[in-house]
């Protein structure tokens, strides 16, 4: 793409020499060289003030609101919203796009199912996957401008964190198959309630054409009316004979053993989902199965860590309701002695100390041998889990949990498992605890 293209495609005005470029970046720091480097203006910073860094960085032309005093002749587009003008291009580029689109959407999940599916459909054909978790009104049409053209595939994540934004990605996207993996508690700070949860990401099916399919849970396959529609958890696509260890987790699927070496219950979902898609798009996802022996977790997500007689899960992503359920009940199902170390979920709103509460019991009724809670939310976590008689400490300081835990006494033997929302920093831990170990 030259920039007197994307001059024309974001209807901007062209500033300097036609140059082409090979690719968009947001990130000064990050910046490949031949890219264009796109300035937004957020509410912390504006892209504006990072040009010059982004132009040491190997930038070749700029997608900028207002004139930059920049030499006369390197490349600026001048627009009057550079995210509007990023959409554009990625409408653009996705109209002129011969593969096929999937979309995936949901509470939890996404990434593992986005890098499972993708790492699947490599084997019969070329993708392009959302980085990372790139999922949001930025991240989605910055992936898309960069996706090649030249794929069969584009597998893109969509998040939300209230009612819109799905239905906003999909009108940019325009999905062939469009998956939710699963439905719970998120975002209820801006969603606001589970109900609004459910609508937003079912905004996943807006706009859906006649050759268009849907894949979702099974219990929440009643909630959305889908012309074509895959459910899974139920029916041919439903695990069952599952067992867990450390190494990996085993299942069966329609009489078909399957094989995944993450040991978690959350990913035998996300493989139903993938299931789902392969199955959407006519493939035969019996056969394809087979790869998910060699598939890696994603950074942050169900990595086990193994230091002499400890294992580490590390799941610190993220977390809500739904996935701590899920990492909770995983760790139970584990041999050793069972650690679970919970930072607070946040943005779960008005409701926050009864979804917190309801953590400190789970972990008593699952028999976790040890909670160590962190945060002030936490804190009814831990009060819940010592009335239920359950063996607990809770940290208001992050170094705290870690001063107990490199006391190591009752970590010899353990599987410990470290889980909390993003802002919690819950990986810090994992960082401090794995570096004492090595």
């Amino acid at each position: 793409m030259t920039t007197s293209q994307i001059a024309s495609i974001t209807q901007g005005v062209h500033l300097g020499d036609d140059v082409q470029v090979g690719g968009f970046s947001i990130d000064s720091r990050t910046i490949q060289k031949g890219q264009a480097f796109v300035a937004l203006r957020g509410n912390v910073h504006d892209g504006h003030d990072f040009v010059m860094d982004a132009i040491k960085g190997g930038a070749t032309a700029v997608l900028c609101e207002r004139a930059l005093d920049l030499p006369s002749d390197f490349p600026q587009v001048v627009v009057r919203d550079s995210l509007e003008a990023l959409r554009k291009l990625a409408r653009w580029k996705r109209e002129n796009f011969k593969g096929t689109v999937v979309a995936i959407a949901g509470s939890a999940g996404k990434t593992t199912t986005k890098e499972m599916t993708a790492f699947l459909l490599s084997r019969v054909g070329a993708v392009c996957k959302t980085p990372r978790n790139f999922n949001s009104q930025i991240g989605v049409p910055l992936s898309v401008v960069n996706f090649e053209d030249e794929a069969d595939y584009w597998v893109v994540e969509m998040g939300a964190s209230q009612k819109g934004d799905v239905k906003r990605l999909v009108e940019l996207v325009k999905p062939h198959v469009r998956a939710i993996t699963a439905i719970g508690e998120e975002h209820l700070e801006t969603f606001g309630c589970l109900d609004d949860v459910v609508l937003g990401n079912g905004e996943v099916f807006s706009y859906m054409g006649e050759d268009d399919w849907g894949i979702c849970p099974n219990y929440v396959s009643h909630c959305y009316s889908v012309d074509k529609k895959i459910v899974f958890g139920a029916g041919e696509l439903k695990a069952e004979k599952l067992s867990l260890n450390s190494e990996g987790v085993s299942f069966e699927v329609c009489g078909l053993d399957v094989f995944i070496p993450i040991p978690s219950l959350a990913v035998v979902e996300n493989a139903l989902c993938s299931f789902a898609i392969l199955k959407a798009l006519g493939l035969d996802w019996r056969e394809l199965s087979k790869h998910l022996r060699e598939f890696s977790p994603v950074e942050g997500r169900f990595r086990v860590i193994r230091r002499e007689s400890i294992i580490i899960v590390d799941d610190t992503y993220n977390a809500n309701p739904p996935s701590v359920k899920k990492a909770l009940q995983t760790l139970s199902m584990m041999d050793g002695y069972k650690v679970a170390v919970l930072g607070d979920m946040l943005e779960m709103g008005e409701s926050s100390e009864i979804y917190h509460k309801e953590v400190g019991r789970l972990c008593v009724e699952l028999g976790i041998d040890l909670c160590l809670f962190y945060g002030p939310m936490m804190k009814h976590a831990y009060e819940e889990c010592r009335l239920k008689g359950g063996k607990c400490l809770h940290f208001n300081l992050k170094e705290e949990v870690l001063k107990f835990l490199l006391d190591g006494k009752p970590l010899i033997g353990s599987v410990i498992l470290f889980k909390g929302s993003r802002g919690m920093r819950m990986d810090e831990l994992v960082g401090g605890l794995e570096e004492w170990l090595t």
